[in-house]
């Protein structure tokens, strides 16, 4: 239970902060900081500070137009602090996180009386190794390379040698934090990557340069931090490398997940398994080539002989069975490049020659990572003992290869195992494809795995660690029912469950119109001529007008098919990056002409239009995604075993919530007014069009 004082702190910062912005109360904020009390509030903390109650989650629905930064933060920040523990707001989207970052929390800093601090957090990859830079311009000024630089040098040129100077020089002199995003000019993706380091590679502490290191100058800013601002993929890629490697450990952590119906679906990603089958032998080529030199820089003493031995016998091993699977997987390779570039594979008879390929390979895949691992903790203990500044140098560029290579091994044994591993029959099974790589230069064929739901992962990297948390967005239900998504993301029926409407008035805001001339959206080319005639018969030119199309073909059949008049005022979302399509959208209706967007899915959710920006919002069709791909095809195959309908259990609960995100581009403040256009006459003619609209705010519709 909160203390008095602390829900008198709650209500006092809510009530300062609507004072000093000269705001009234909204009825659904004041529900959401109510909830988000009562949620924490049930924590109870032993002595040590450790959770012994059950893990409190709260999953709250608030409808745009409920300030959620504000329903959220005014309650966690306080309850986080009185606890001891961290604050974690993450997000999906990189504009939500801009939003959190550089508004909504200087706005509570400046209008309530609340003292806290708060810290953007990005992974490693966001900055620079200053390790790796010196080494890349020793190697590019004609130094001996290091053992670290063997794998991935890039072409030795004058140009190159001046960039990482320029690096070092800014660096140095304190004008650059090493922070990627800080850098004053747009940095090359293969340039960047060779100056990062994953936890792999990274010497942590025992590296020469861990005093100045960027990241490690980010991390001391998230312990001093109370409230750290990250991303979704950023607490997942530390949930899943154990919890506290990059964030604080789940439970000393109290989580906010704004946009949470993302949350699923990310986690996902994190959690599949990949193998690429030749560029794994061809490292392994590599590797054999390059351990006498390991060898000579390791080998001092009868323990690194015998652990270099080991893992030579383990590699000599894994590379001959690996060999032998590449050949016998000719045939899928072959096959593939007949067909399509991937092939889900299904039913037992399909697996079980896989299967047997994959078998041989556990054991020395295995192997290879145990010896890698053992070879690594060896290097550690030697960097921690030796006082040698020529050892200590040799390790210091062995370690980063070590764990290269352990990172390069860890991914494909886990994707063995994962696939060798045998589905229950109780539970959803796991997804298991191949897919041919196709490039000029590359010809391949990855083998994956990945959980066809996300439930059993979250429940136990999060929900059954963390301290507690709140999961929120603004599309979470089906017809006011919270059940889909809470068997997604594996939270318990017991949550805290809340739905808070939104305070527009959307009757008065909003028609939505079926027109007469609409048809289904499975009539290809009808479809496309009655986005035409819509475009033509009923968008003014001089508005805002955003059309959301589900396929990039019928986006350019559309437009092909408008006269050059009408062409003159689109922009297609292929034509700018979407910063700058939205900045060009606005540019041009502040300038007073009018500006239409033809748009995908990615224009759907996170772009932010008020007032005449978005005037007339298009929904070509509605958005069934088309369960073909490997986890929903598996999942479906699943279900239907269960007696249960595909469609009604995944696809259409799916669409749904991408219907009321599209729809939800149009009223961003109680003062914008406008009409949606549906133009697939499935939303009238088909059952489940009921579900969707009633999913809906209460629009005006028009059935014509």
């Amino acid at each position: 239970m909160l203390s008095d004082d602390l829900k008198q702190s709650i209500q006092s910062a809510y009530t300062t902060y609507l004072n000093a912005r000269d705001l009234k109360a909204r009825h659904g904020q004041k529900h959401m900081l109510a909830q988000v009390a009562r949620t924490f509030g049930t924590i109870e903390l032993d002595e040590e500070g450790v959770r012994v109650s059950e893990t409190p989650v709260g999953v709250i629905e608030a409808g745009t137009g409920t300030g959620k930064t504000i329903g959220y933060a005014l309650s966690a920040i306080p309850i986080a602090q009185s606890l001891d523990k961290k604050l974690v707001i993450a997000t999906a989207t990189v504009a939500l996180q801009e939003q959190v970052v550089s508004k909504d929390l200087p706005d509570i800093l400046s209008n309530t009386d609340l003292q806290f601090n708060a810290v953007l957090a990005k992974g490693r990859g966001r900055y620079l190794c200053t390790h790796k830079l010196e080494q890349l311009i020793q190697f590019y000024s004609g130094t001996v390379v290091a053992m670290s630089l063997f794998e991935e040098t890039m072409e030795a040129d004058e140009a190159t040698l001046n960039q990482y100077n320029e690096m070092m020089t800014s660096f140095g002199s304190g004008e650059w934090s090493g922070d990627r995003d800080q850098w004053p000019d747009k940095l090359d993706d293969s340039l960047w990557r060779t100056l990062t380091s994953s936890h792999r590679e990274c010497l942590n502490r025992r590296c020469p340069h861990y005093q100045n290191c960027p990241f490690f100058e980010a991390r001391k800013a998230l312990d001093d931090a109370d409230v750290i601002i990250a991303n979704h993929d950023l607490v997942l890629a530390d949930l899943s490398l154990g919890g506290g490697a990059i964030l604080p450990a789940p439970e000393d952590t109290l989580y906010v997940f704004d946009e949470g119906h993302h949350l699923p679906d990310k986690a996902l990603m994190h959690f599949a398994n990949q193998m690429t089958v030749k560029y794994l032998l061809n490292q392994f080529d590599n590797w054999k080539k390059q351990l006498p030199k390991l060898r000579l820089e390791l080998a001092y003493g009868d323990s690194s002989e015998f652990l270099i031995d080991q893992f030579s016998d383990q590699l000599n091993a894994a590379h001959e069975q690996l060999s032998f699977a590449w050949s016998a997987l000719q045939p899928w390779f072959h096959r593939l490049e007949e067909t399509n570039d991937q092939l889900t594979l299904h039913q037992p008879e399909q697996l079980v020659p896989v299967s047997s390929i994959l078998e041989p390979l556990l054991s020395p895949m295995t192997g290879v990572y145990t010896s890698l691992t053992a070879i690594e903790e060896s290097i550690r203990k030697r960097l921690s003992n030796t006082t040698d500044l020529d050892e200590k140098e040799r390790l210091q560029n062995a370690m980063p290869l070590i764990g290269r290579w352990l990172s390069r091994t860890e991914p494909a044994k886990d994707l063995v195992s994962s696939w060798l591993q045998t589905d229950s029959p109780d539970y959803a099974p796991t997804a298991r494809w191949m897919e041919r790589i196709n490039t000029p230069d590359v010809q391949d064929l990855s083998l994956n795995t990945s959980p066809v739901t996300a439930n059993a992962v979250l429940k136990a990297y999060l929900w059954n660690r963390c301290c507690g948390a709140i999961v929120t967005s603004a599309t979470l239900t089906v017809e006011a029912r919270f059940d889909r998504f809470l068997a997604q993301a594996g939270i318990s029926d017991a949550a805290h469950l809340l739905q808070v409407p939104s305070p527009f008035d959307y009757p008065n805001l909003v028609t939505a119109i079926v027109p007469e001339f609409a048809v289904e959206g499975g009539a290809r080319e009808a479809h496309s001529e009655s986005i035409v005639r819509l475009i033509e018969s009923q968008l003014p030119k001089e508005t805002g007008n955003l059309i959301l199309f589900s396929s990039r073909a019928q986006m350019y059949e559309v437009y092909e098919a408008l006269p050059v008049d009408w062409q003159d005022v689109i922009t297609l979302q292929d034509d700018l990056p979407k910063t700058a399509l939205i900045a060009h959208h606005r540019e041009r209706l502040e300038e007073g002409a009018g500006s239409t967007l033809f748009g995908l899915a990615s224009l759907a959710e996170g772009v932010d239009l008020p007032g005449n920006y978005l005037t007339h919002l298009v929904i070509a069709k509605l958005p069934f995604g088309v369960p073909d791909d490997p986890i929903s095809s598996t999942l479906s195959l699943w279900l239907e075993s269960k007696q249960l309908n595909p469609f009604q259990v995944v696809t259409l609960p799916a669409a749904t919530i991408r219907m009321v995100q599209a729809c939800g581009r149009l009223i961003r403040h109680e003062n914008d007014r406008g009409t949606i256009w549906v133009m697939d006459r499935r939303l009238v003619t088909k059952r489940y069009g009921k579900t969707i609209i009633n999913s809906l705010p209460n629009y005006r519709w028009q059935f014509q």
